[in-house]
């Protein structure tokens, strides 16, 4: 298991789950089109509660090319 980065216990994997996919909308986005990347994967620690969240970056680089 991955080690949480705030108190160094042990993170659970898993998914962040909504009524609707999560999703990420980058501030460095311009232009009357802008696109969200759906979220993929989410880790949560044990211990102290501490939650991470990771999206596809080649996805998010992706949208962020002029």
């Amino acid at each position: 298991m991955t080690p949480c980065p705030k108190c160094n216990a042990a993170m659970d994997e898993g998914q962040a789950r909504s009524e609707e996919e999560l999703r990420y909308l980058s501030n460095r986005q311009t232009g009357m089109i802008r696109t969200t990347t759906p979220i993929r994967k989410a880790r949560a620690c044990l211990t102290c509660g501490y939650v991470e969240l990771y999206l596809d970056p080649a996805e998010l680089n992706k949208k962020l090319k002029p």
